[in-house]
């Protein structure tokens, strides 16, 4: 499963890394029943839109959610696996939730910005997919703010200045990717087991990269993969995802019988 959003960030909640072990396996319970209610501001009298996230990334509609005229609004669900849910009013403006079952998650925020707003609260792995958009988010303003700096230094300083200058900012966006890099790394190690660590290991960074690419950080994704196989082997998106590790895996082993190929050419 890959990550749709083209947002990013740093928030740091110590407690959520831990709800991952907490996190009940959907696999063998049959259909699961969950719940979403919430209140939003801006949002008296809009519909929300309700979507599946499918293993292989695709949007499923499921149902739309009409919100009265004091932005309340409430939805209630059921799966037979747990899997990831779309929110939203807008296309590019959006939440996902991760239910479980029993679960009546509570949702808070402002519709119109509904991604850098929201709070979501009684949903173990609604919580943790939050932490990782606050860390979207977070690492988007560095970001943002950095190329404000560099944009402004064109503008004011010589070619020459510009040059040393840019170095600077160059070495501060270098800092924010190894710092992103770092707080999605450890907490795809903490929340191992989790559906969330799927959505962990394609967090976009600078809105056309990534954190993660398969094959310089492949030991990332076999670890995604081993955390979701010891804790819901049978779960779609787990098994998914093994076929889409496996075919990385196979291009891995190619490319390397490739160049050692290569290098007997040159010797010989």
């Amino acid at each position: 499963m890959q990550l749709i959003k083209s947002s990013l960030l740093i928030s740091v909640l110590p407690a959520l890394v831990l709800l991952c072990s907490a996190c009940k396996n959907s696999d063998d319970k049959g259909s699961i029943t969950f719940s979403i209610e919430g209140s939003l501001l801006n949002a008296d009298n809009k519909t929300l839109y309700i979507e599946e996230m499918t293993p292989d990334n695709g949007a499923q509609f499921v149902d739309s959610i009409f919100c009265d005229k004091n932005g309340h609004f409430k939805y209630s669900g059921s799966m037979n696996y747990q899997t990831f849910f779309i929110l939203h009013n807008t296309e590019y403006d959006y939440i996902v939730l991760l239910p479980d079952n029993g679960e009546t998650i509570k949702i808070s925020g402002n519709c119109d910005k509904l991604d850098e707003s929201y709070y979501v609260d009684n949903s173990q792995g609604s919580l943790l997919l939050w932490q990782i958009q606050n860390y979207i988010n977070d690492a988007n303003i560095a970001i943002s703010n950095i190329a404000q700096l560099d944009k402004k230094n064109r503008a004011t300083l010589s070619d020459t200045q510009y040059e040393q200058a840019h170095k600077v900012t160059d070495s501060l966006f270098i800092a924010e990717h190894s710092t992103a890099y770092l707080m999605f790394y450890n907490f795809i190690q903490d929340n191992a087991g989790s559906l969330a660590t799927l959505y962990a290991v394609d967090a976009p960074f600078n809105h056309t990269g990534r954190i993660f690419y398969a094959q310089p950080d492949f030991e990332v994704f076999e670890l995604v993969l081993d955390g979701l196989e010891n804790s819901m082997p049978t779960n779609p998106h787990t098994q998914f995802f093994k076929t889409r590790v496996e075919k990385i895996r196979s291009a891995r082993i190619l490319e390397q019988q490739q160049q050692q190929a290569d290098q007997r050419i040159i010797v010989e």
